[in-house]
């Protein structure tokens, strides 16, 4: 486990099978740690070349004096497993193996995959993958997937057994305007499995909250033992895939892992404290909202508006999810009717639909400071986007630091003029989406994990 936690702080990084081909996975994972913010050794290893992009190339492993703290191996499978051989004998921390062709591929893949297994118990050398795009680690500079994945330093710890799903859900994040914290690729989990990533980033502070995507797990029993004790203090969003029988043949041909019976995973999910989701993006979205707000206390909820139909979409979700919208007290309503004024012919209820008033921010800012004075544990707010309107994103923001309840902002607005304000609100600590679908999901994700704890 030490070593395992190493690795994700590498300050030492061999790339073994290093190439200057850019149509070359042995390029990515260079490109990658040298075009971001790693302040560490970057040791390229491949006896074709003296240089590769500016940087002294090594002929092997043992040529690097003191050796690296991680070797990513971009070699075929076979090769990989000498390399490894190799590592553990210099005393490597940790090796990533990209290649696939283990157990997924049955004949000849299983042995491979068992003498695997042999020399990392003999060496106790955490083996990252195979059959993965590797492990990153944002706020320490260490890029060093493989693959492009446009994003930033964040809060959100991505785990994916699907390199290709797990960069959908950094890309569906980074959409969103959340960064992440750490990328890791799981691929086969032939020696660390999903429990060992969970612990081995359980106390790192930048990580807010835990997103899993899971097509099947070689120790049910391990996984339930680190998320039930993990789940506790972080919480952790998980996505299943392989709920029917047909799928399960093709993730045994992809991960070499099998779905396993759903009802029993769900079960264990639900029991060990996890919030699970059914999509990439309902993941990007709960994960957002988790990182960045704190927990309702309960489950009254009150949703301010100019324009009625997001709210009442919204309520469909929420309602069906727990949350309930108990009516504004006679006081509340008389001060919201003298801001708006008494010729607004519109009735004062929960949700509170302000009409054509709401969409002047001095009037939306002081109805929704009215609100606050109402014993509610959490707001949904809708704003409905005019480049001619100034958008009360102070207002909301200086609100925001005096209470402790959460508040979600729907942005009803296309992803390019909203751009800019997405990004102001990121930064200001506001939780804002495009949809009223979205902020329902982000808040059912907050009341569920609240339900979690409490039970």
């Amino acid at each position: 486990m030490e070593k395992l936690k190493r690795a994700f702080n590498a300050k030492r990084i061999a790339v073994v099978g290093a190439s200057q081909d850019q149509h070359s996975v042995g390029i990515g994972p260079v490109i990658n740690l040298l075009s971001s913010s790693f302040q560490g050794e970057l040791f390229p290893v491949n006896p074709k070349y003296e240089q590769l992009l500016g940087k002294k190339c090594y002929p092997n492993l043992a040529s690097i004096d003191p050796p690296p703290d991680l070797a990513i191996l971009l070699l075929n499978q076979n090769l990989a497993l000498k390399m490894a051989e190799e590592a553990g004998q210099l005393g490597l921390s940790a090796v990533t193996i990209v290649a696939g062709g283990f157990k997924e591929v049955g004949t000849g893949g299983k042995e491979l995959e068992e003498s695997l297994k042999d020399l990392a118990e003999r060496y106790q050398m955490p083996v990252i993958g195979p059959n993965t795009l590797g492990i990153s680690s944002f706020h320490h500079g260490m890029h060093s997937i493989f693959w492009h994945l446009d994003t930033f330093p964040g809060p959100v710890a991505v785990i994916s057994q699907s390199g290709g799903i797990g960069t959908a859900l950094g890309q569906c994040l980074r959409t969103l305007q959340c960064g992440l914290s750490h990328f890791v690729g799981a691929g086969n989990c032939s020696v660390v499995d999903f429990g060992d990533y969970l612990e081995a980033l359980s106390d790192a502070p930048e990580v807010k909250s835990f997103c899993l995507f899971i097509e099947g797990l070689q120790d049910p029993r391990a996984f339930y033992r680190a998320a039930s004790k993990l789940a506790s203090r972080k919480p952790i969003i998980v996505y299943k895939a392989g709920k029917h029988e047909e799928v399960s043949r093709a993730t045994a041909t992809h991960t070499g892992s099998l779905t396993g019976e759903y009802a029993l995973y769900r079960s264990m999910f639900r029991q060990a404290g996890l919030v699970e989701v059914q999509s990439t993006w309902e993941a990007a979205v709960a994960a957002k909202a988790l990182s960045m707000l704190q927990l309702p206390q309960g489950k009254r909820l009150c949703a301010l508006t100019f324009t009625a139909g997001p709210s009442i979409v919204a309520m469909d979700k929420l309602i069906g999810q727990g949350w309930e919208f108990p009516d504004l007290s006679v006081a509340t309503k008389e001060k919201i009717r003298t801001i708006i004024g008494e010729k607004t012919a519109v009735e004062i209820q929960n949700p509170v639909d302000l009409t054509g008033p709401g969409f002047l921010p001095h009037t939306y800012s002081r109805v929704l400071n009215t609100l606050m004075e109402e014993d509610y544990d959490a707001y949904f707010l809708v704003w409905n986007f005019n480049r001619l309107i100034r958008l009360p994103i102070p207002e909301i923001e200086q609100l925001q630091r005096t209470i402790t309840k959460p508040m979600v902002l729907v942005l009803l607005a296309n992803q390019f003029e909203a751009q800019s304000y997405l990004e102001e609100c990121a930064a200001k600590g506001i939780c804002a989406y495009l949809t009223p679908e979205d902020g329902a999901m982000a808040l059912n994700a907050l009341l569920t994990r609240r339900q979690i704890l409490d039970r």
